[in-house]
């Protein structure tokens, strides 16, 4: 919650420096212009507390983000900031500290889940986002390594794993982080701290920084990394 508030606050403040000429620069790596983008975020955050939709499955998400998108008339910079300003204070301060943390509900993906492990979902939203409108405007956008370590993909992402996914097991070294290993299978993926099964030589092991790593899952930036690129194939891309 502390860094949720954090990123919240830092994207809410990043969207209020917009310039109306902004709304219709476009996104690299996106099909949305920064306006567009900022509506986007608009929306999820309102799916955190009022609009009840999901998606069935993973490749159905990218079609309903289209739909909310579609449904939101605005797209003057200073109206959607000011919207996300107090959609924010609702969700980060009023709504989510309310839900206990045992409580189950429908994510997308057609999956159920729990309050923290969604938390870390909505947080990559402010991240990666805030990422993308500042590199499309050609301002700095730092990632602390804290905070991508948070983003790191988590067993709730195994809806987005292929359904055609082979079985296999990644160590996944991030500078700074214990070592983790990731088991894959279709619509499948679980995190362990190692030593779980020592004897068992990993199919592939993956070594970065955190921001890279978190950047190149979102598909922010090439891959570099052979190992890193089998694993990202494995997901459906979000």
């Amino acid at each position: 919650m502390a860094a949720l508030r954090a990123e919240s606050a830092r994207f809410v403040a990043l969207a209020g420096s917009l310039s109306p000429a902004d709304a219709l620069v476009p996104v690299p790596t996106l099909a949305w212009s920064v306006g567009e983008t900022l509506a986007h975020v608009l929306t999820v955050v309102r799916r955190g507390f009022a609009d009840r939709r999901r998606s069935a499955t993973a490749e159905d998400t990218g079609a309903l983000n289209a739909r909310c998108l579609e449904e939101l008339a605005a797209r003057d910079l200073a109206e959607l900031s000011a919207m996300l300003r107090d959609d924010v204070h609702t969700a980060v301060d009023v709504v989510f500290p309310k839900i206990p943390d045992d409580r189950r509900f429908p994510f997308h993906g057609g999956v159920q889940t729990t309050m923290t492990p969604a938390l870390h979902v909505v947080l990559g939203e402010f991240v990666v986002h805030g990422y993308d409108i500042a590199r499309a405007l050609g301002r700095v956008w730092p990632i602390p390594d804290e905070v991508a370590l948070l983003l790191a993909p988590g067993e709730l992402l195994g809806a987005w794993v292929r359904a055609d996914a082979p079985a296999e097991l990644y160590d996944v070294r991030l500078t700074g982080a214990p070592p983790m290993r990731y088991r894959l299978g279709p619509r499948r993926l679980v995190v362990e701290q190692p030593p779980a099964d020592p004897g068992i030589e990993p199919d592939a092991t993956i070594e970065a920084q955190p921001r890279a790593f978190v950047l190149a899952f979102y598909n922010r930036v090439p891959l570099a990394d052979p190992a890193l690129g089998r694993f990202l194939s494995r997901f459906v891309p979000s």
